[in-house]
């Protein structure tokens, strides 16, 4: 019997396929001026991080999941999807669709390039680089510090957490994860379908915060502004003196803080809202 089931388990054992592989790969490329940076990868990680000079380090790694083409990875590691057009470098460009083959990035580039990183399911990491940065991901998360100016995160069903370091508009969107957006200069636009939303900042146009049964917590610290905050049935609190106006109740509150200022407006289905 022990013999039966050791030459079972021998045939099993050999019909399955080989383990992952991994390759990986390392380019330098020299730019000029203000580098624009695509970034795209189908399954795998992409992480950002600030280098100096006028030059992008690429280090890639290449794996196969099982059944996955070991020769397929060994050409990609050999002539990886790196394109440069002057300032213009693309990385991943057209192989989102790989088969059982992920690539991730880790990457050094100037502080103010121009960013777009994107991976299919993968995480997205970026420390200080991007002017007008756009990082997204199919289900992973995004954290991301020190982007320049206006940005745009978003995820499918992961958590962002994102810090500005100069004015502009934000936008984060999530299906279904957190949001923590920290030092905000500008107007807001996040939404989370059922995680909770914190953001911090002084709004100088309009917020627009939404989730669909997340909690809500504003900082604006002695920024003016005009709150309309409304719960389906959680309860609406603010740690300032408020000008209330209106009809308001515990579930739809209305007023300003610090004297008005740009509207912000604040809706959960079922959570609680709380402006410190």
């Amino acid at each position: 019997m022990k013999l039966q089931l050791l030459a079972t388990l021998s045939l099993a054992l050999a019909t399955l396929p080989a383990l992952a592989t991994e390759a990986t790969f390392e380019k330098t490329l020299s730019v000029s001026g203000r580098p624009e940076l695509s970034v795209a990868t189908g399954s795998g990680n992409i992480h950002i991080h600030q280098g100096s000079g006028n030059t992008i380090h690429i280090y890639g790694k290449v794996k196969s999941n099982w059944g996955a083409n070991d020769e397929k990875v060994r050409e990609i590691a050999a002539h990886p999807p790196i394109e440069q057009t002057g300032s213009i470098v693309r990385i991943g460009q057209h192989s989102e669709n790989l088969h059982n083959i992920s690539i991730d990035y880790d990457i050094e580039a100037p502080a103010n390039s121009f960013l777009d990183a994107g991976s299919g399911s993968g995480n997205v990491t970026d420390e200080g680089v991007g002017e007008n940065a756009k990082l997204n991901t199919g289900s992973g998360e995004v954290h991301a510090t020190g982007l320049h100016g206006s940005f745009t995160v978003g995820t499918g069903s992961g958590n962002i957490y994102a810090e500005q370091s100069s004015p502009g508009d934000v936008k984060a969107e999530t299906g279904s994860g957190n949001i923590e957006l920290k030092d905000l200069r500008g107007t807001l636009r996040a939404h989370t379908g059922s995680g909770n939303i914190k953001a911090g900042g002084a709004p100088t146009g309009p917020w627009h915060l939404g989730t669909g049964s997340g909690n809500v917590e504003l900082w604006a610290g002695d920024a003016p502004l005009t709150l309309d905050a409304e719960s389906g049935s959680g309860n609406i609190h603010t740690d300032r003196e408020m000008l209330t106006q209106g009809s308001n109740d515990k579930h739809h509150v209305t007023g300003k803080l610090n004297g008005g200022g740009p509207l912000v407006r604040v809706e959960t289905g079922s959570g609680d809202i709380r402006v410190h």
